[in-house]
């Protein structure tokens, strides 16, 4: 297991994506004065590019709105294009699906909306036989009302919502795989134990479809991660996101037969972390993540937080764990 710092400027660096496009690896994130500032919409979507596998980092974009907290970016590669997927943070009662792209990795369109309806979000958009599938949530002020949802599009601009996912107060962010037989698996977070009284436990859920996408079965997941990303493996897949454990934080990495997670490795992170961004091949992966365990807080970024990128052996990390 190797791990190093990638981007750090004692601001707050967070919420990863990371893809390779054209044979190199892109990795984008949010850069803003701290996690959420309402009122304040300085968060920006810095994009870097690496041609030597995690090395060295060139900026390539940084995407923003003057008027919005531009936040949780989401790369798509394709032959054609990489696009951007984000949303807008306007305040705490609305937030807007917003899509950029680019075809030569350095010039990006401006963000453009990506759902005509208001407060929908899209979560870890992908294609799939030349179709474009992607999870997220249906967002409300309350919390509550708040429910994740599968969404649909024909090329990756203009989407559609094609079903709620997981019917329970606030399920809202999902990591989705689909399968090789046309099935969608999406692996849904739960915030329902943060209401008052709770809704749930807040365990997150395997949920299943078979097209045309709009019966979903779920399955409870053993333990409480968030923040997560999900690579599909042979036989099963790879979950990392971020655990509370002894009153502390860290981001996690664990294997997942589709109702267990065994726990494989902890990456070096605490505080405000999580949010991992996967790509690789069957049993070695770059995983991108960010984390505020080594910074110094100042009275202007009191939680600041930098970008790490680890390169991971799963199959040693399986053989250790014994799964």
């Amino acid at each position: 297991m190797k791990i190093w710092k990638v981007y750090g400027d004692g601001r707050h660096n967070a919420f990863t994506s990371l893809v390779r496009w054209r044979g190199c690896l892109y990795l984008a994130f949010r850069s803003g004065t701290r996690h959420v500032r309402p009122g304040y919409p300085d968060g920006q979507i810095r994009i870097l590019c690496s041609k030597d596998e995690g090395c060295s980092w060139d900026q390539v974009a940084l995407l923003g709105s003057s008027e919005l907290d531009m936040r949780d970016p989401k790369l798509l590669a394709t032959a054609d294009r990489l696009f951007v997927h984000s949303f807008g943070y306007r305040d705490p009662e609305r937030r807007d699906a917003f899509v950029s792209y680019t075809e030569d990795g350095h010039s990006f369109a401006p963000f453009q909306r990506a759902v005509a309806e208001d407060n929908m979000v899209i979560w870890w958009p992908l294609q799939h036989a030349s179709e474009f599938y992607a999870g997220g949530y249906r967002y409300h002020g309350n919390k509550k009302d708040i429910r994740s949802v599968f969404y649909r599009s024909d090329d990756g601009l203009r989407w559609r919502c094609v079903s709620v996912v997981h019917d329970v107060p606030w399920a809202n962010e999902s990591a989705l795989v689909m399968e090789a037989d046309g099935s969608a698996t999406m692996l849904v977070r739960n915030d329902g134990q943060r209401l008052n009284p709770p809704a749930s436990d807040g365990h997150p859920v395997i949920a299943k479809a078979q097209p045309p996408y709009t019966h979903w079965k779920t399955q409870r997941l053993d333990r409480i991660v968030q923040g997560f990303a999900v690579y599909r493996l042979a036989d099963g897949y790879l979950v990392a996101g971020r655990i509370y454990e002894n009153e502390a934080t860290h981001t996690a990495v664990f294997f997942c037969d589709g109702h267990r997670l065994t726990r494989l490795c902890t990456l070096p992170s605490g505080g405000d972390t999580g949010y991992p961004g996967i790509v690789g091949e069957e049993c070695r992966v770059w995983m991108s993540y960010y984390s505020s365990h080594d910074e110094s807080p100042t009275p202007e970024i009191p939680h600041p937080a930098s970008i790490y990128l680890a390169e991971l052996d799963i199959a040693a990390l399986r053989r250790a764990a014994r799964v």
